[in-house]
C-alpha cells in the first residue's frame, strides 16, 4: 500500500505541464528541453534486479536501514509499462524513502523534452549523462534520471519520510544524486 502511494505521488508530480529550466538557466527561469552529452557506453537494464543495485554496505553508508522491497507496477509516466522498483526506507539518522526504478521502455528524452512539470539540472553520474528533475508542484522528494542505454534509464527518487521539520528539497536532490551514484557503481561493476 505504501509503495502504491509513493508511486502515485511521484507519477502525479511529473504530470505534463509546466516549464523546465535548462541547466545553465537561473533557478526558476523558463526554458525548453535540454540536450545531454553522449553516454560513454550502453549499460542495458534487462534482467537486472533493482534491489541488487544498492549493496548492504551502501545502504548502511546511505542511512537506509529498512528492508528493500521489490515490486513491479505500471507507471503512466513511462507509457503505462510495468517498471521494476525497489523501495528502501531509512529511519536513522532521519526518515527517508528511496525508490530505484529500472525503466526499459522509455529513454531519458522523456525528461529532457521539456514536457514535464520539473526544473532540470544537468549532472553526470559515474560518467553517464543524467538530470536532476526537481518537481515544481511538490517539495517532499527529488528525482535523478540516468541515461544508461537507448530507450532505458535508471530512475532514483529520494523523498522525505514525513519527519518534522521536513528535509529541504535541495538536500533531497543531493541525496538522490548520491544514491544514483552508488546504484550506478554497482551496475557498472556487475
Amino acid at each position: 500500500m505504501v509503495l502504491a502511494v509513493v508511486l502515485a505521488v511521484l507519477t502525479s508530480a511529473c504530470a505534463v505541464g509546466g516549464s523546465p529550466s535548462p541547466p545553465s538557466a537561473p533557478e526558476g527561469s523558463p526554458g525548453g528541453g535540454i540536450e545531454l552529452p553522449a553516454r560513454p557506453r550502453e549499460v542495458r537494464l534487462d534482467g537486472v534486479d533493482p534491489c541488487s543495485l544498492l549493496t548492504e554496505q551502501q545502504r548502511v553508508e546511505l542511512g537506509l536501514d529498512g528492508r528493500p522491497v521489490s515490486t513491479r507496477d505500471r507507471v503512466g509516466l513511462y507509457e503505462g509499462t510495468e517498471v521494476p522498483l525497489c523501495t528502501v526506507r531509512g529511519f536513522e539518522p532521519r526518515a527517508v524513502t528511496v525508490g530505484v526504478s529500472l525503466v526499459g521502455s522509455v529513454g531519458i528524452e522523456r525528461f529532457t523534452s521539456g514536457e514535464l512539470a520539473t526544473d532540470l539540472q544537468q549532472v553526470t553520474v559515474q560518467g553517464f549523462p543524467a538530470v536532476v528533475a526537481v518537481p515544481t508542484r511538490f517539495t517532499d522528494y527529488c528525482t535523478v534520471i540516468v541515461d544508461v542505454a537507448a530507450g532505458q534509464l535508471l530512475d532514483v527518487q529520494y523523498g522525505t519520510g514525513g519527519q518534522q521539520p521536513p528535509i529541504p528539497q535541495m538536500q533531497l536532490c543531493r541525496d538522490a544524486e548520491t544514491v544514483a551514484g552508488a546504484a550506478m557503481m554497482t551496475l557498472l561493476n556487475s
